[in-house]
């Protein structure tokens, strides 16, 4: 009988070569050196120099032998348990490596292997069939390559904190490992561009609202260690999809042990962020987004001039818009009407004791169960009516089709896509419900529409007072244009700062009443351009057209033939839906000026800075009651 203990040796060169085998019992299935002890006090390294020496013909006085601070559990493949005492079900794997000068010659058993092949360890790793093997190459590859004790491949694209490279061993290789792992995500080109990845912090990520709560996290022990497994969360919630969506992530059981090991490392590594005053200060100070304004580009295109006739276009845009709102509905214009998918009312009570929930969170910010998200998201959904000129103006769900290089607009089934997020407002937190629909184009007007494009959409938030009332609506598209803001009675214009600045501040088409409970707005579209031509409010049922409600989160993550891919760019970018507007608006520092973008990269103004989730968007340009 075999016994559930059982070493994995990688054997590489210098240049990290790794030499994989092919097993003979099932071909195309590649490994490194691998094998079980042959009797339970059989020291591991002895162990591992068998077996190189029994399926390999290496010795390991040829080059240096080295044991890892990491060993993997898994459960044993039913088809090989006969193998094993009975009841025994999982096997411990203890890694080692054999580090070569060169290449050598390799004598294969041939019971046990057919052929052999040395790699780049990249390569290597991706080739392999077990997740515990591929994970072990892509761990030694990063800490010899991060050490300088390899020169194998392209180095990796970041560098650890101080404190994370003089850590412990188990540390230090975890984080060696996630370095690996996030260059074969970029390498892939499956980065999830919804969060800002820390430097020097592989394990964390960070949006705009956490990046605004830093004050907060460094108040109390409380707070940081809430701050740091909130940015942990992030990156496990990004990690779900980039490994969904990685190609050589093959199989739930390998995709299922990769995010196992990345929150235990996670874990792990957090201890470390927190163990001393300069670690602290270190990720408070890493936890910061990039704006999506290229400052090079502003520089290159004479910003400082050319802003000038921009801020002209805005304001006749806006002035356009003005005059649309106030011209009365045409009824002979087609209109359809959708309503939200029927639900049982929640009151405004109800909600407002939901929402006190955060008074009990270190960080004031409250996180909602995907329960409590479905019930929300269905009592503040608006209706939506749009004028049809034709298939472009109905919204549905996003699929990948056979063929195509942009994911396209099912209307069969009228589709809203929802999630959470966070504002603040004199130092507390509060919740906002975010709707975005997507339309399959926005069509040419005339011989020449630098506007027109493939897909187009709409993003409508709504943001909530403590007492469960709206407070403010504002709307996008998703390419982050056309910004107008919806405020109730509770929430009153604030002027711009300066008066004379051609900055855009707080576009304010149309103001709304206190919205009752049970009521909810109608949001009125044009046909082809979609741009939102009114607001209403209505109460009860007003369509026999509805829509459904899905998560936000399922476009990071879309099926496409036996496999998933995202939405969006590792850039934040849906690829295919670049409008000819970016060749002329790019002095404006904004990249692809048009396109359709992810969540968390919406800048929103042409002329200043702006982004549709700043944690200060509406505190900056709005008072508030509260």
């Amino acid at each position: 009988m075999k016994l559930p203990l059982s070493v994995l040796v990688v054997v590489h060169t210098a240049k990290l070569d790794v030499l994989l085998l092919e097993r003979a019992a099932r071909g195309g299935f590649w490994q490194s050196v691998t094998g079980s002890l042959d009797v339970p006090d059989e020291p591991f390294e002895l162990a591992a120099a068998r077996e190189l020496r029994e399926e390999t013909g290496i010795d390991t006085r040829r080059g240096s032998l080295r044991r890892w601070n990491v060993a993997y559990t898994f459960e044993i493949y039913q088809r090989w348990r006969h193998r094993f005492g009975p009841g025994v079900t999982h096997n411990t794997e203890h890694l080692f490596s054999l580090e070569l000068a060169e290449r050598a010659p390799v004598t294969l058993a041939p019971q046990e292997h057919t052929a052999s092949a040395w790699l780049p360890w990249r390569e290597a790793a991706r080739k392999c069939f077990s997740w515990s093997n591929r994970d072990a190459i892509l761990m030694i590859g990063a800490a010899l390559v991060t050490a300088g004790c390899a020169t194998g491949g392209a180095q990796l694209s970041s560098t650890l904190a101080p404190h994370l490279e003089a850590a412990p061993v188990e540390v230090r290789e975890c984080a060696r490992w996630y370095q690996a792992l996030d260059a074969e995500i970029d390498s892939a080109g499956v980065r999830d561009a919804q969060y800002a990845r820390l430097p020097g912090f592989p394990h964390l990520r960070v949006d705009r609202p956490l990046a605004a709560l830093r004050d907060r996290a460094a108040q109390s022990d409380a707070a940081l260690r809430a701050y740091a497994e909130r940015l942990h969360e992030l990156d496990l919630d990004a990690r779900r999809h980039e490994l969904q969506n990685l190609k050589a992530m093959s199989g739930e059981t390998a995709r299922a042990q990769a995010l196992r090991r990345a929150r235990d490392c996670g874990a792990l590594m957090r201890g470390a962020d927190l163990a001393s005053a300069q670690s602290r200060a270190a990720l408070l100070g890493a936890a910061q987004v990039p704006d999506d304004y290229s400052t090079g580009m502003r520089i290159l295109g004479l910003y400082y001039l050319t802003q000038i006739p921009f801020a002209a276009g805005v304001r006749r845009w806006e002035q356009d818009t003005r005059e649309a709102f106030a011209r009365a509905p045409d009824g002979a214009r087609q209109r359809v009407r959708y309503a939200p998918p029927a639900a049982p009312a929640v009151t405004r009570g109800v909600v407002g004791g939901l929402l006190a929930r955060a008074t009990f969170d270190p960080l004031g910010q409250l996180l909602l169960s995907p329960r409590e998200l479905d019930r929300l998201a269905a009592a503040y959904a608006p209706s939506f009516e749009i004028e049809v000129g034709g298939d472009y103006d109905r919204f549905g769900w996003l699929r990948w089709r056979r063929g195509s290089d942009v994911p396209q607009v099912d209307a069969a089934e009228p589709t809203v896509y929802v999630q959470p997020a966070y504002t603040r407002y004199r130092g507390q937190v509060l919740l906002q419900l975010v709707y975005t629909i997507w339309f399959s184009e926005r069509p040419r007007r005339g011989t020449v529409d630098l506007l027109a494009g493939r897909l187009d959409g709409l993003t409508w938030r709504v943001t909530l007072a403590p007492d469960g009332a709206p407070l403010i609506y504002d709307t996008i598209h998703p390419c982050g244009c056309y910004h107008m803001f919806f405020p109730t009675e509770r929430a009153r214009p604030r002027p711009a700062p300066d008066p004379e600045s051609r900055e855009e501040w707080a576009f304010v088409p149309q103001t709304l009443p206190q919205v009752a409970d049970g009521e909810r707005p109608v949001v009125t579209l044009a046909s082809g351009t979609h741009y939102v031509e009114r607001v209403s409010l209505v109460r009860g049922p007003d369509s026999l057209v509805r829509y459904v409600l899905r998560s936000y989160d399922e476009l990071r993550s879309l099926p496409r033939a036996a496999e998933t891919a995202s939405a969006f760019g590792p850039d934040g970018l849906i690829a295919g839906s670049e409008r000819a507007e970016r060749f002329f608006f790019w002095p404006m520092g904004i990249a692809s000026a048009g396109a359709m973008r992810q969540w968390g990269r919406q800048a929103t103004a042409f002329v200043g800075r702006r982004h549709f989730d700043d944690a200060d968007l509406l505190e900056k340009r709005f008072e508030l009651e509260l």
